[in-house]
Formats: structure tokens, C-alpha cells, sequence
């Protein structure tokens, strides 16, 4: 098995491929790559002001967008964060900060290395 099964639950690309065609779901894979990447941004800034309630938005957010997609490694350690937050144990979600974004890191190369983003683009 390819590498991008353990970051990216390809049965659920399979589903969304159901309802939309090659061109949308890369575009999908796409907008989740930038929208994350300026979520993990925004958490940087949330956790430097100390402000939990922000940052527990970043990370639910980060969480459910991550399960939509089947990116269920990335998913989960996004929910345990979103919990910290919750909590207001700020020092928790910053200690996990880099695992987050390594987790992020990873499931981008996945995403990159499945057939469906091979495929050209058009415009």
C-alpha cells in the first residue's frame, strides 16, 4: 500500500467522487491545502495572543475540514487540540503545535502524490 493511505482515507475520496467530477474534487484537495495552511497561520497568531476560544475555532475547524476529505490522522490530533483549547490549556495545543504541522505537512504531500491531482488542469 501507497503512503498516502495512512494520511488520507481514499474511500472517502471515492465518495466525494460521486458527487463531483476529477476537476472539482482537485479543486477541493486544492482550497483544503491553502484554507489549512492559513488556518495553521491563524492558530500561530491565536495561541501567541493567548486567546483560546479563537484558537479552539482554528482547530475545529482545521478537524472538520480534515474529515471531510478522509484526512482522519490530521482530523484527529486537530480534535484532541480543539479539546485543549476548549480547556483553556493553551500550553497543551502549543506543545502539539508542530506535530500538528507535520501532521498538515504529510497528509499535503498524500494529497499531492494521488492520481487525481496528476490529472492536467484547465485555465
Amino acid at each position: 500500500m501507497s503512503n498516502d493511505v495512512d494520511y488520507i482515507d481514499t474511500s472517502m475520496l471515492d465518495n466525494l467522487s460521486q458527487f463531483l467530477n476529477a476537476e472539482k474534487l482537485q479543486s477541493l484537495l486544492e482550497r483544503f491545502i491553502e484554507d489549512s495552511r492559513q488556518i495553521l497561520d491563524q492558530l500561530d497568531g491565536s495561541l501567541a495572543n493567548g486567546n483560546a476560544e479563537e484558537s479552539r475555532r482554528y482547530v475545529h475547524s482545521l478537524k472538520s475540514t480534515s474529515a471531510n476529505i478522509g484526512a482522519n490522522p490530521l482530523s484527529k490530533i486537530a480534535a484532541e487540540l480543539e479539546e485543549f483549547a476548549r480547556l483553556e490549556q493553551l500550553d497543551e495545543v502549543k506543545e502539539r503545535q508542530d506535530e500538528l504541522k507535520q501532521s498538515f505537512e504529510a497528509t499535503s504531500a498524500a494529497i499531492r502524490l494521488l492520481e487525481i491531482m496528476k490529472s492536467s488542469k484547465t485555465g
